[in-house]
């Protein structure tokens, strides 16, 4: 691992600001990239550590906790260093994949209980956290919206192709469109967006369609 950078106080409340404020900057996109990398560092350690956490789960606790960040946890932070900044990260880091391996400690005993021989012997439970998480929403049009919804239901582009009686090359035709306006979108947008996926992604496979 390289040495953190040495970041003034004042540099980086700026940065801070720069990033909340959704600022294009080259310094922006490599602040953002520095905090990613090291959450994404943190979720995967305690994911091999524990083995309690799938690669895809360990991808989904990423996504949540940059979410968090720029949601709001960033702007809350009152440092004056970089060594501080990422210990502040790493709380939320932790907070949050800790969170997601009782979750899923609790769906599997709860699967434990009701499903006896193969045969549901009790009504299906809720996800014990699901009072904890909030629902969000796309910046997308919800064309695009529903588009998207579609083919996670589907499960694959394949099989979206032949239920809406099109080629597979129109719906990938489709889908790169969706992505370039993705692209145009702000950095906390394209956040947004990102959470929105993994929660419609699991609102499909609940529903039961095929992962991808």
């Amino acid at each position: 691992m390289s040495p953190l950078p040495v970041i003034e106080w004042s540099a980086l409340r700026r940065l801070v600001r720069l990033l909340l404020a959704d600022r294009r900057t080259q310094e922006a996109t490599a602040f953002f990239e520095l905090l990613a990398s090291y959450v994404h560092r943190r979720v995967d350690g305690l994911a091999r550590r524990t083995r309690a956490l799938s690669q895809a789960e360990a991808d989904e606790v990423v996504g949540e906790v940059l979410y968090q960040l720029m949601r709001g946890s960033l702007a809350a932070f009152r440092g004056g260093s970089l060594p501080e900044l990422l210990g502040f990260v790493r709380i939320i880091a932790d907070r949050t994949t800790w969170r997601v391996m009782r979750r899923n400690r609790r769906d599997t005993e709860i699967a434990d209980r009701i499903t006896v021989e193969g045969h549901e012997v009790l009504p299906r439970a809720e996800r014990p956290d699901a009072h904890l998480e909030y629902e969000v929403g796309s910046p997308l049009g919800q064309a695009d919206q529903s588009y998207l919804n579609d083919l996670l239901m589907a499960g694959s582009k394949a099989e979206f192709a032949r239920r809406a009686g099109v080629s597979r090359a129109a719906v990938t035709q489709r889908v790169q469109r969706i992505e370039a306006r993705i692209d145009q979108l702000a950095l906390a947008e394209r956040m947004r967006h990102e959470v929105w996926m993994r929660q419609a992604a699991r609102q499909a496979v609940d529903a039961g369609a095929e992962p991808t």
